[in-house]
């Protein structure tokens, strides 16, 4: 049974939203909360968010991808969905960075000391800093829809060995030496991330096979736990999430992808329902990762601004359920009243355009 519309992963792409938002508020409670602090040093895994993100993509290209190969107007239907799906509701984001940095320059992205590229950020290409600090990951995102695009083109039996052959070149790539100075592009063809998206992409093959129907659901269950209660402990003793390389990929990709498994196998088989609210959040996570840096900011400096409250740690307390409430409610607005209106036009033009005769 193919599906193209995974609660569960919706689920897990909320959850992996709300870890980065954890992240980076403890960052922000170091900043501007003028001493004691509240939030726990173990909130550094919510970087992992954007890895759990990175497979997730993969999991859901080839999941929709079924019987679309070999046909040049899918490539394009294709590109036009992801191309849609990313950059409309980035520009709303770089736009308003953009009028921040005109008004106050030190308010963003301070740690690359005002080098961001404009043209680079708002196409989302490799090579520049970033002016909106979160979209480094969608120029990897980009790479991964460009890919697999060209997968498309082949029929779907060589999907398998293409995503093989992929995840040896990125492998490759990273275990022999290569020059220092290599073009942006290669930098982004050759990082160990595409192994993330290859991992997601590999589950997701495999669990559209008749193998992964001897795939008890204790079996499912108990991975799902396994990644959880041992998994992130580990990622936190050995502080792998401190590097960018193929260690990282691989032991973080690979557990995310035992996770992805696990929890799709358990929908598939109807052994979960998932609450109508981690849908929600997964249907907002995308304005959540675009947003929530400039919500949480804005709403740090008042904090500064207005000091520590009495009771030792109250403020914190207090910033911090503000913040969060504020980031989802924010989101819920983004997606609503800019991120759904622009899915729905894409829809109807892509309708129109790729889906009128076949």
């Amino acid at each position: 049974m193919a599906m193209n519309r995974w609660q569960s992963l919706q689920a897990l792409r909320g959850l992996a939203a709300l870890a980065v938002v954890a992240f980076h508020l403890q960052s922000i409670e170091r900043k501007y909360s003028g001493g004691d602090l509240l939030l726990p040093d173990f909130l550094v895994l919510g970087q992992s968010g954007v890895d759990l993100f990175f497979v997730i993509s993969g999991f859901v290209m080839v999941s929709v991808s079924g019987g679309r190969y070999g046909r040049s107007r899918e490539t394009m239907r294709f590109l036009w969905g992801r191309l849609t799906r990313i950059y409309p509701a980035y520009w709303v984001y770089f736009l308003l960075t953009l009028a921040v940095l005109v008004v106050k320059p030190a308010w963003v992205n301070s740690s690359q000391d005002g080098q961001a590229d404009l043209l680079s950020s708002f196409l989302l290409l490799p090579g520049s800093p970033p002016l909106v600090a979160v979209s480094w990951s969608l120029t990897h995102e980009l790479w991964f829809y460009i890919v697999f695009a060209a997968l498309l083109r082949f029929q779907e039996k060589w999907l398998l060995p293409s995503l093989l052959l992929w995840a040896a070149v990125v492998a490759t790539a990273n275990i022999v030496p290569m020059p220092a100075d290599l073009p942006a592009l290669l930098v982004i063809a050759f990082h160990p991330f595409s192994i993330e998206f290859i991992i997601g992409a590999l589950v997701a093959v495999f669990i559209n096979s008749k193998q992964a129907q001897r795939i008890s659901t204790l079996l499912s269950t108990a991975a799902a736990a396994l990644v959880l209660a041992a998994g992130l402990p580990l990622l936190y003793s050995f502080d792998v999430l401190s590097a960018f390389g193929l260690a990282r990929a691989g032991f973080v990709g690979t557990l995310c992808g035992v996770l992805i498994l696990a929890v799709a196998n358990l929908e598939k088989s109807g052994r979960i329902v998932v609450p109508r609210f981690l849908s929600f959040l997964g249907d907002i996570s995308y304005t959540v990762y675009l947003s929530h840096v400039l919500v949480l900011s804005a709403i740090g400096r008042l904090w500064a601004m207005t000091g520590p409250a009495p009771g030792k740690g109250v403020d914190n307390v207090l910033a911090c359920l503000l913040m969060l409430a504020a980031v989802v409610i924010y989101a819920w607005a983004g997606y609503r009243f800019v991120e759904e209106p622009i899915l729905r036009v894409s829809h109807q033009l892509r309708e129109r355009w790729f889906d009128g005769s076949r």
